[in-house]
């Protein structure tokens, strides 16, 4: 073995009698380190074997970055007229690839630096991780294959560097993924614990009003408040939690229990500090739908919700559900609003996900003398 400008280490070989040494050259020797040998080549008994320059070819990705970035984006333009627009980060990949192919070519195992991100580290790891695979691949089939031509050679190189990029793509995601369900069962369990400590504090809060010992002071109504924004946030985070990771677990769940529970949160929704009634038309026990119970519960607890945030002072919410069309409909209509217009509501945003992602849908409406009327559609169980 042979070191070069204690960088890059050449294995060499020379037959007892043979007069000269042959050097072998692979993709992981820069491409400095490789002109070394070709000029040490030049002036003793020494065979390179392997070595291909490429430096012409990037000079000329050098010199035609612009023409290539112009002619990318054109091509992506041509693309989108025609009818199947590629997704707008596309136009931003190819700048990145040459800057990748450049240092390919000059040196393509390049180890990453201690003190690089990490995110460029891993990314370094994975292409190298690719490219001992195609070539092993390649070697692979010209052991078994050897009068495969040069066309031949590129496509299996294509198919390889395609798959590569899939099977990383997949196994990143599948990561990421992972990582999502572990900091979801961990946020889940704090929300959970912080969802029970409002609920503590609330009950001792109404406890202590009960007693006459808190009064109807400011500093009072302002901690139900505060303790009801909270008890929301938390509710809301869970649902999001539980939308964003997927797989849902879809059962048979009885709209009227749930209905009801939604109904009997009402007072800590804001019914009473706003004195509007919630009546509540008990639906069929025979009504089920085909829904994940760690979402529609909180679904219809933020759509109630809604309706209160929307509802006058004094007025009336009204709530039902009843089939429709191989559909349960859960409709929670308001008598008057508090405005001329429906806002937007953070809470209708997640009762609208949540409806999709189980294969339902969401109205709102406004409807005549100044009310309105949430509709939230859900696939019917079977009985």
């Amino acid at each position: 073995m042979t070191k070069v400008r204690q960088c890059c280490t050449f294995l060499w070989m020379q037959e007892e009698n043979a007069p000269r040494r042959v050097v072998f050259t692979r993709p992981y020797h820069c491409a400095a380190c490789v002109g070394e040998m070709v000029r040490s080549a030049k002036l003793q008994r020494v065979t390179v074997a392997g070595s291909l320059s490429m430096d012409r070819v990037r000079e000329v990705l050098v010199k035609e970055r612009a023409q290539l970035l112009d002619r990318w984006v054109r091509q992506l333009r041509a693309a989108a007229d025609a009818g199947f627009a590629l997704d707008p980060v596309t136009a931003q990949v190819l700048p990145e690839l040459l800057e990748a192919t450049d240092r390919a070519l000059d040196r393509r195992f390049r180890a990453p630096s201690a003190d690089a991100p990490p995110i460029e580290a891993e990314a370094r790891r994975a292409a190298i991780r690719c490219s001992l695979l195609g070539d092993y691949l390649l070697d692979s089939v010209l052991e078994q294959l050897p009068e495969l031509n040069v066309a031949e050679q590129r496509l299996l190189s294509d198919a390889t560097a395609h798959a590569s990029v899939e099977v990383q793509v997949r196994w990143a995601l599948l990561r990421e993924q992972e990582k999502r369900r572990k900091e979801a069962a961990r946020l889940g369990r704090l929300a959970h614990e912080l969802r029970n400590a409002v609920t503590a504090a609330g009950l001792s809060l109404e406890l202590l009003r009960q007693r006459g010992e808190l009064g109807d002071s400011r500093a009072a109504r302002s901690l139900e408040q505060s303790l009801a924004r909270l008890r929301d946030g938390v509710e809301d985070t869970l649902l999001d939690e539980v939308l964003t990771a997927g797989g849902l677990r879809l059962a048979r769940v009885k709209l009227g229990p749930v209905l009801a529970d939604a109904h009997s949160a009402a007072s800590a929704l804001g019914a009473g500090e706003k004195k509007v009634r919630v009546l509540l038309e008990k639906p069929s026990p025979l009504l089920l739908v085909q829904a994940d119970p760690r979402v529609v519960r909180p679904a219809l607890r933020g759509l109630l919700r809604a309706a209160l945030e929307v509802a006058r002072r004094g007025t009336t919410v009204r709530c039902s559900a009843s089939p429709s069309r191989g559909r349960a409909r859960v409709a929670v209509s308001v008598d008057k609003l508090a405005g001329n217009r429906l806002p937007g509501l953070q809470a209708l945003n997640l009762v609208r996900r949540a409806a999709k992602a189980q294969g339902g849908s969401l109205l709102t409406r406004v409807t005549a003398g100044d009310g309105c009327e949430f509709r939230l559609d859900l696939p019917r169980a079977p009985l």
